[in-house]
Parts: structure tokens; C-alpha cells; sequence
């Protein structure tokens, strides 16, 4: 197995665990809000819908979205799971923030941050694998 092949299929599990935890919240919301810390509102109506829709179908369409690409078309698929990777890491940065500004440093926070840096960086992956082939002069890509 070579390295872009490893970099794939480590995008592509990155891609099912993003993709299972929005079913975890388009099933069961309530039980993500808890998992997050958050609790509904009273009189707000649309607070599991804003869970079923942000936590839920933006995850696993998108996450769903970039595997099929991943395993169609690699290169495009690259590209695409990279953006996903910076999502990830933008919101590995925001809990740093929060961690430095908020004095949130707590294990949640902690864990969190690592598997979102971890869940950024297996997404963007591919894309730095194939950039180091096209800069050694292999022309396999």
C-alpha cells in the first residue's frame, strides 16, 4: 500500500466517523445536545431542529458527500476532503480560543480539540499527498 493510498483510506474513515456522528444526531438529538453540554430551551421549538440540521444532515451529507468523492474520483475528492479538514481544524482552533480566553480548559475541551485536529488533519491528508507527488516530478497523479 503506498502512502496516497494509506492518506485515502485515512480520509475515508475520517469521512465515516463524521458521517456517523450526524445519524447519531438526526436519530437522536437530544442525546448529542448532552453529549455537547447543551440543553434545549423552553418555547423554542426548532432547537431539535437546529440539532438535526447542523449536528446532523450538514455532517453526514458532507462527510457522506467526500467519501463517495474520495472513492470516485480521488483527486477531486482530495481537494474536497481538505476543505472539510479545514472546517475541522477551524473549530479545533475555536476551542483553543475558548480554552485561552475563556479559561475553558476542562478534559471535554481537551479531547475535543484533539480529535478535531486529528479529524483535520486525516481529511487533509490526500490532498498533501498528492501535491508531494506532483512536486517530486513523478507524474503519477
Amino acid at each position: 500500500m503506498t502512502t496516497l493510498h494509506l492518506c485515502l483510506l485515512l480520509a475515508v474513515i475520517a469521512c465515516l466517523i463524521g458521517a456517523g456522528l450526524g445519524v447519531l444526531a438526526l436519530a437522536r438529538p437530544a442525546r448529542v445536545l448532552k453529549m455537547v453540554g447543551l440543553s434545549l430551551s423552553e418555547g423554542v421549538g426548532h432547537s431539535l431542529s437546529e440539532v438535526r440540521a447542523t449536528y446532523g444532515g450538514l455532517f453526514f451529507v458532507s462527510h457522506t458527500g467526500v467519501a463517495m468523492a474520495l472513492a470516485v474520483s480521488p483527486k477531486i475528492g482530495a481537494c474536497m476532503a481538505a476543505a472539510l479538514g479545514l472546517a475541522w481544524s477551524g473549530a479545533a482552533l475555536g476551542r483553543v480560543v475558548s480554552m485561552a480566553l475563556d479559561r475553558a480548559i476542562n478534559r471535554f475541551n481537551i479531547f475535543a480539540t484533539l480529535f478535531e485536529g486529528l479529524m483535520g488533519i486525516s481529511l487533509a491528508t490526500p490532498l498533501w499527498a498528492y501535491l508531494h507527488l506532483i512536486y517530486q516530478g513523478n507524474g503519477v497523479v
